[in-house]
This record gives C-alpha cells, structure tokens and sequence, in this order.
C-alpha cells in the first residue's frame, strides 16, 4: 500500500485547500499566509480551519445511493438499469472481478473510501494531541466527527469487502509496506469501538441532520450489529455457499467462533437504544391509518425532507457542505439529488429513466387489505395496478398513474398528465405506443423497459425542465423504519415473536396494512418484504439479499416487464388525439414477461466484492476474497 501514502499526503492538501474555501478572507491567518503556503500544522491550529478539514471528510458520502442514473437495487431482482455497457451486468451476471468489470458505486469501494479514513486519522491524532490548545469543546465534538465518520466508512467497506485493512494511526512515508487484512470480527469491533467513542464524544452535541450527533452514531451501531448478526457471516448458516465453504480465510469473511444468539442481542440492544432516543414519524396508529392517509405518510417521509421525524441523518441538497459532497457532472452542473427526478422519470418528461422497478417489485406489493398479490388469481391479474397497497401508489408509476404536467411539446401526446406505458388499439386500427414507453415518440430510448417507473423521491410539483429546475429533495442515509426493523429483525431471530409483531404493526398501521398474524419462517419472509418495499431505491436490498443469503432468489431469474396492451371496446368515442386510460372505453390486459437483456444469473462470489487488483501488486500480504 506505499503508493497508497502519496493519497494520504495528497488527501491533507486537498483538506487545506476545501478549508481555505470556506474561511472567511478576513480571517488573520488568511492576512498573512499566501493561499497556496498552507503549512498542515495551521490547520490544526486554527480553530475555523481544523473545523472545516474534519467537515470534509463528510465529502466522503458524496450524495450516496440517489443520486445517479444507477443504484444499487439495479444490482438485485427489485430493479434493473436502462441503459448498457455500464458495467451493471457485473453485478447481475457476476463478471465482476479483481481488475473491475462492474459499475463502481464510488461511495462504498475500496479506493475511493480510503483516502478520507486517512484524513480520519490524522483529524483523531491531531485533535488528541490537541498541542494548539484549541477550546476543548470544539475538539470533543470534531473528534467526535472524526471518530463516527471513520466508524461509517469502514461500514460502508465492511459490508462489501468483509475483513478489512484497519488503519486508524496516520501512515506515512516511513510505514511497513505491509498492511494486511484483519479479520472481520477484528473489523466490527473496531468499527464498535468507533462508534462507542463517537456516543461519548456527541453526548451533547446538537441534532443536526447533516452532521454527526449522539442520535446518529446510535442508528450506525444499529445497521452494524444488525448485519454482522445476520446468516452471511454465521459458520453454521453459510456453508452452502461455494465460494465461502472452500475458502481458507474463513475469518476475514465471517465469523469462526462464538454465539450468532448473542449477536442477536447485541443488536436488539443497539436497535433498542436508538428506538429510545427519539421518535419516528405517525407510528402511533392504534389501527391500519385510511388508504389516502397512509398514502401521503409514506410520501411525506421524503417530501418533508430533514423536517421529517424518520429522517436521522443525511445528505441536505441546499445547506452544509454541498459543493464538497456532490461530484461534478460537467458544463457548469452537479450531479446529486436535484438530478433525481430527470436521472429516473419517465422519457415522456424528457427525463432518462436510469434505474426502474421490475415486476418482481411490484409484486411484493400487497392487496390494499394485506393479500398477497398472486398472478394467477384471475381477479388480481385482471388489474394489477388497481387496490394495492398505499406504498405501491407513492413507490411506483405505471400505466394510467396520475402525474405531473407535461411540456408544452408533449400536451398534444397527453391531455390528462397520465403516465402511458402500454399500447392502445383504437377501433379505426391506429395504435397508439404509450408516450413513456421505448416506442413512444419521445427519447425512445429512454424509455422503461419494465413499463413501471420510480415515483419515489421525486417531487410531484417540480416542473419537468432540466437543467435550470433541478428539484430539492433531501437524501436520508438514516432513518428511523430502518432501526425499528432492525429491531424487529433481531426480535423475530430471537424467538421474541410478540415483540417483534408488537414494532412491525407500528409501521404497517402507518402504511395502511392489517396486523400482523404470521409467526415462524412465515413471519420473517413478512419482515423480508415488508423491509424490501420500505426501502426499495434506497440503497438497502443489494446489502439486504447478501447479508440473508437470497443472492439466488434475487438474481437466479430473468427482469419482467408488465405488459400492458388495450383494445377500444365498440361504441366508444375516444380517439387517439385525447387518449386517456379509461375501463369503460378499453379492455385491458397485463401479462408479465420476460425480457431479453441481461443474463441474470447469481453466482456466489458476488456476496463479497474483490480486493483490487492494484491494491494487491502493491501490497502482496493482502488476501483475495472467496471466489476471485
């Protein structure tokens, strides 16, 4: 890892040049130091400049899962990425290698991820030794930054690479060129030990969605406890995997010794002290809340942004640090969450539709009354899209989904500002392709090829122009359903039935479903999906099917579109010029097909990524991971 130190050394000056950006001109220092003659000793003596080289390791989340054309649920059965040759069939078809062959999601892999853990430490080691006597009360809480965000990139790694190489003093240009991979037990309890500093530290820091308090680093010892409990990394739980069995490091990708149960506990108790801490939003249903209603909470959870009670800690489009943790795109514009609605909408919007939702998606959708949706009932495949559940209407655009205005060159394709994926057959024999599919007259080849799209996370009242009108929706990397289902997680692998079914009603209330009256393997393939449509595009089910070991039943079968196809029925008066979904003017059927694009196929390496093969030519004691 030597030529990993020059990165070290070229991350403390990009530190100093972010902090000259953001001081004020007038400051004394500025008054007499030349921009480009930064020593590293001023920054960690001045007050404003230590501040804002640990603020910047926040860079390092970048604008995470929504924020591209590509997300992560592209990588697994509930979505699929529009556009080829971007490397996502890495992921579905398991190309991936050491040398690259899939699409680098830049805020969860090696290389991009380490040089800020550099910048960790140096911030942990220079305000520990504090020699500039800053007040102690602005060191606590940017050592308390620096210890969470630390603990936070080596989650983001370990639940992708497993054991990992734990750095947590500066290197330098004199360090061993050795620095081999600690186990991953060695990796989560340094990860804890991380986070345990960070409680401490934050005690009594002010909540901040954007910044790291004693909330925020609760829910983090949550997901880490949660996902070093779960199969993936249990001995007597993973031995049907190939790669894992064979493999003679058992150790840095699981665990070799001790009790899954008491892992359990461990989580449960995080999960818990997080619950405590704080509230989420209208879980205080003491019934299934109205249809409408639970449509609009489930909307409100990102149309509310950081004012919403389930948003703990995330990335805020308009304050703290958004030129540092958003990338440039090119000519004058950033690519982030204002880009959202264009990088996924509807190609009738002029928009790009990146990643959209795959039929296996919908389907986990229920009924509105919490039946399981089931093709082969006549009564369910005769509409598909009609009385699901309250999550499918603010998740998904399908055919027929109300939605916002057109521009102006599109009105004359639809009057009535109605998503149109399907083919319309009119009784003179015109067809009509739906103006949001890929044989719609508009950016075809943006089209869906699942004929549904992504509503979420976009903003229903943002006209559909780019760039000048880039929406503002905030992004929550924590929030609050997803330690309440941690807990329900850990409750239900405990045989803590009542408790678990007591937390899961508080959030199916809030969605509008029924109680719950599942119990045994039943109740956790209700946990599964109930998690799975919670937080679909989220960033949760690539990490969610590895950590359950489903890597098969995610990915061992082709992407389904829904096909929609209608015929005007006699004496209707409908003409194509003014189409507009009607039952009473078109017979409709939907039929689920496979289509022709990628090869899915699971193959077992992929639960854990490889270790670069540039990192291994530097440092040779690194150990490739299982299947590579």
């Amino acid at each position: 890892m030597m030529m990993n130190i020059k990165k070290t050394l070229m991350r403390i000056t990009g530190v100093i040049m972010f902090s000259l950006a953001i001081i004020s001109c007038q400051d004394d220092f500025l008054a007499t130091t030349p921009l480009s003659e930064v020593a590293e000793t001023n920054v960690w003596s001045s007050p404003k400049l230590a501040q804002a080289a640990v603020l910047d390791l926040y860079g390092a989340t970048w604008a995470g899962e929504l924020t591209g054309e590509e997300t992560t649920d592209a990588t697994t059965d509930q979505a699929v990425f529009t556009h080829p040759g971007r490397g996502m069939d890495g992921w579905t078809e398991g190309k991936m290698n050491p040398s690259g062959g899939f699409f680098n999601f830049r805020w969860h892999t090696w290389g991009n991820l380490y040089p800020f853990i550099r910048g960790a430490n140096i911030a942990i080691q220079k305000l520990t030794e504090n020699e500039a006597g800053l007040d102690a009360a602005l060191t606590k809480r940017l050592l308390g930054d620096s210890y969470f965000m630390r603990a936070y990139l080596y989650t983001q790694l370990m639940r992708e690479y497993g054991g990992l190489v734990l750095l947590t003093e500066p290197l330098t240009l004199e360090s061993e060129a050795e620095n081999p991979r600690s186990s991953f037990e060695a990796t989560v309890n340094q990860i804890i030990s991380d986070v345990d500093q960070a409680i401490n530290l934050l005690d009594d820091a002010p909540v901040d969605k954007a910044r790291a308090h004693k909330i925020t680093a609760l829910a983090l010892k949550s997901r880490v406890l949660t996902h070093a409990a779960s199969d993936l990394y249990e001995p007597s739980k993973n031995g049907a995997v190939s790669t894992l069995s064979s493999y003679a490091n058992k150790e840095l990708v699981g665990y070799t010794s001790g009790s899954q149960e008491q892992r359990w506990q461990a989580a449960k108790a995080a999960s818990k002290a997080l619950l405590d801490a704080t509230s989420g939003y209208k879980l205080d249903y003491g019934a299934p809340a109205p249809f409408d209603e639970a449509v609009l909470n489930y909307q409100d959870i990102w149309l509310q942004g950081d004012q919403n009670q389930d948003f703990i800690w995330g990335r805020l489009i308009e304050d703290f640090g958004f030129a540092s943790r958003t990338y440039d795109g090119g000519n004058g514009w950033h690519q982030g969450p204002g880009m959202f609605a264009l990088n996924q909408g509807p190609n009738g919007y002029h928009e790009w539709a990146g990643t959209t939702p795959t039929e296996a998606l919908a389907a986990k959708y229920t009924l509105a009354d919490g039946t399981t949706f089931d093709w082969n009932n006549p009564e369910h495949a005769k509409d598909p899209f009609g009385n699901r559940e309250a999550r499918f209407y603010s998740t998904l655009l399908a055919d027929g989904s109300p939605w916002k205005p057109r521009s102006s060159d599109v009105v004359k394709f639809d009057l009535f500002n109605e998503i149109q994926t399907g083919y319309y057959t009119f009784n003179d024999g015109t067809i009509v392709n739906g103006v949001d599919t890929r044989q719609g007259p508009i950016e075809d080849w943006n089209g869906s090829r699942t004929g549904i799209y992504f509503k979420k996370y976009t903003d229903p009242n943002m006209p559909a122009t780019w760039p000048k009108n880039l929406q503002k929706v905030d992004v929550p990397y924590f929030r609050y359903a997803e330690f309440l289902l941690n807990y329900v997680e850990a409750s239900i692998a405990l045989g803590q039935e009542a408790d678990a079914k007591a937390w899961l009603n508080k959030l199916r209330f809030r969605n509008g479903l029924p109680a719950v009256t599942e119990s045994g393997d039943d109740l956790v393939q209700l946990h599964r999906r109930e998690r799975d449509k919670e937080f679909a595009n989220e960033g949760f089910r690539l990490y969610d099917m590895k950590r359950w070991l489903e890597g098969p039943y995610s990915l061992n079968k082709q992407v389904r579109k829904i096909l929609v196809t209608a015929t005007q029925k006699a004496g209707s008066s409908m003409t194509p010029s003014n189409y507009r979904k009607s039952a009473a003017d078109f017979e409709y059927s939907y039929k689920p097909i496979d289509i022709v694009f990628e090869n899915r196929a699971w193959k077992d390496h992929v639960y854990f990524m490889p270790i670069p093969q540039n990192e291994i030519d530097r440092d040779p004691s690194l150990l490739q991971n299982p299947g590579y």
